[in-house]
């Protein structure tokens, strides 16, 4: 009868909801513990790649720290050589009283030349193996690949200048004055720079020709003076990001 089939259908229906009730809350949970399991593995990956990279960053800043400070005694001592000959030529073009050089120093200053070169090594070798990437202020990344890239142009280019001049300042002295270029033990240094000043005084092409030298010497002194400065403040620039770096480290991996 029709009473007896609808009993039959309500019964049905009483098991078909609680073996779908029993069944669903078994995979929903099996299946919530899978999720789960995925996002804390995910999470873990995430953390454990920000912990390496957070020790990459450090020890890439450790390096660039390291390689800008190398960098110190070169700077303090080419200052310090292209001050003294140009203090000398001054001296020579009656623009300075500097006196405290010897006749060997004037030849070095009026028929040589000073160089300078970047110590790179360090940013070289990050830049090549594609560390500099785990530098996350881009800023001071900036600032980095400027400093190494062009912060020496002016002194190398007007050194260049200075080496052309020093080559011509040579040639003109071997050609018209020999006896300035080979000195002799029978005369003493104060004889000797005033033979040279007394050339130099008679002479307006070489003095032109110093007083070329002069102008390149200037400019490569104002540029070692410069590129000592962006140094400076960058070397304090990465100290500080260094120190923040490792204050962070030390909390996120504090025990």
């Amino acid at each position: 009868t029709f009473s007896y089939i609808w009993s039959k259908v309500k019964l049905m229906n009483k098991k078909v909801k609680k073996y779908l009730r029993k069944y669903f809350l078994k995979y929903f949970l099996e299946f919530l513990v899978i999720v789960m399991g995925i996002s804390v593995s995910f999470w873990l990956s995430n953390y454990q790649e920000s912990v390496d990279n957070a020790e990459k960053e450090i020890q890439v800043y450790n390096d660039l720290f390291n390689g800008i400070s190398s960098l110190d005694t070169r700077i303090k001592n080419r200052t310090f050589a292209f001050k003294f000959d140009l203090d000398i030529i001054e001296n020579l073009l009656g623009l300075s009283d500097f006196n405290k050089y010897n006749y060997d120093d004037l030849m070095t200053a009026v028929t040589d030349w000073r160089g300078f070169g970047q110590n790179q090594e360090s940013y070289s070798t990050l830049k090549e193996e594609g560390s500099l990437k785990y530098i996350a202020f881009k800023e001071l990344k900036v600032k980095i690949e400027k400093f190494y890239g062009s912060a020496a142009n002016v002194i190398i280019l007007n050194m260049e200048d200075d080496v052309i001049m020093q080559r011509e300042i040579l040639n003109y002295l071997n050609y018209n004055y020999p006896k300035l270029v080979l000195t002799s033990n029978e005369y003493d240094d104060k004889s000797l720079m005033l033979n040279f000043k007394s050339v130099l005084k008679k002479d307006l092409t070489l003095k032109s020709l110093i007083k070329a030298k002069h102008r390149f010497m200037s400019y490569k002194y104002k540029g070692i003076l410069n590129y000592d400065k962006v140094q400076k403040e960058l070397k304090v620039q990465i100290k500080s990001e260094l120190d923040k770096l490792n204050k962070s480290w030390r909390l996120k991996t504090k025990p």
